[in-house]
């Protein structure tokens, strides 16, 4: 698949299956299972994995064309297939487990949708600074308790990206990512919101009461989450027509190390939104209202 391929099926595809339905989906609160399938089924689920899992290796101006698309016809849409996206880049970035390979390849054959739980009710706006903490099983996985606050496709995602402090992690941002299967016993979904013109994506609260989740669904080593966070997930291409785009990035590492003092410190962040390597800014308090 090329950028003009995915850009055309999107095109294509929100135009007869999501046109279809996202009146009726939004005026119900329903989710958009018909539409989220032909995405799947057209290769869109798959498109910004690598090659060797079956993805199409494609980057940050084919993720935004794609979610334009998708967004001038069903927003609901837009945002679900956004973050199983985010998710999608964050699980593929993992070291390579038989269990990983497995969802990858899932995904690359549209048959798996996933989606970020990063915020939680304590940490404000600070979705890269959990509060909840795992519980290590000596050497047989962890066992993670949290209250994940906003958190899109709930109940309806396959797999949970989620995030909580490290068991050892003596910071805020020593924090570990961890694959939460929806099907575990204690993933408990609370009832979605009522978003204007997104009553569609199933932005709910999510409990994780107790999960298990064995070691061969970690995504990062103890205490790497907070770098995954900002890296997988946010998965920039610079461009060699953005000229500024080293002092951009040097902006951005300076904005993540203050934002990690102010967790230190136990104070709200004053940083200011900067440029992402793009030149994109985006405030932490923008990124959670966009359900990360």
């Amino acid at each position: 698949m090329t950028l003009q391929s995915v850009v055309a099926a999107a095109k294509e595809t929100a135009a007869t299956t999501v046109a279809r339905t996202a009146s009726e989906n939004d005026r119900l609160g329903r989710f958009p299972d018909e539409a989220i399938g032909a995405l799947g089924r057209v290769g869109l689920l798959g498109m910004m994995l690598p090659r060797d899992v079956g993805g199409a290796g494609l980057g940050a101006r084919a993720l935004a064309e794609v979610v334009a698309a998708l967004a001038e016809v069903d927003a609901s849409v837009a945002m679900v297939f956004l973050m199983h996206a985010c998710a999608a880049m964050t699980i593929a970035a993992a070291k390579r487990t038989t269990a990983i390979e497995r969802v990858l390849g899932d995904i690359a054959a549209g048959r798996h949708l996933s989606t970020l739980a990063f915020s939680e009710t304590g940490s404000r706006s600070h979705f890269w600074a959990p509060v909840s903490r795992a519980s290590s099983l000596n050497g047989s996985g962890v066992r993670l308790t949290a209250r994940k606050s906003f958190v899109t496709s709930a109940g309806h995602a396959q797999s949970y990206v989620a995030s909580a402090l490290a068991p050892r992690g003596v910071g805020p941002t020593d924090t570990t990512l961890y694959l939460v299967d929806a099907r575990s016993a204690g993933v408990m979904v609370a009832s979605p919101w009522d978003g204007l013109g997104l009553r569609a994506n199933a932005s709910a609260a999510v409990t994780l009461d107790g999960c298990l989740v064995p070691n061969d669904l970690h995504l990062t080593d103890d205490g790497a989450g907070f770098a995954a966070m900002l890296s997988a997930a946010r998965r920039w291409q610079p461009s060699p027509r953005t000229s500024n785009r080293r002092a951009s990035s040097t902006s951005a590492r300076r904005s993540a190390k203050r934002c990690q003092t102010c967790a230190r410190n136990s104070r709200r962040c004053r940083s200011k939104p900067t440029a992402s390597p793009r030149g994109w800014t985006m405030s932490s308090a923008a990124s959670n209202r966009r359900g990360i």
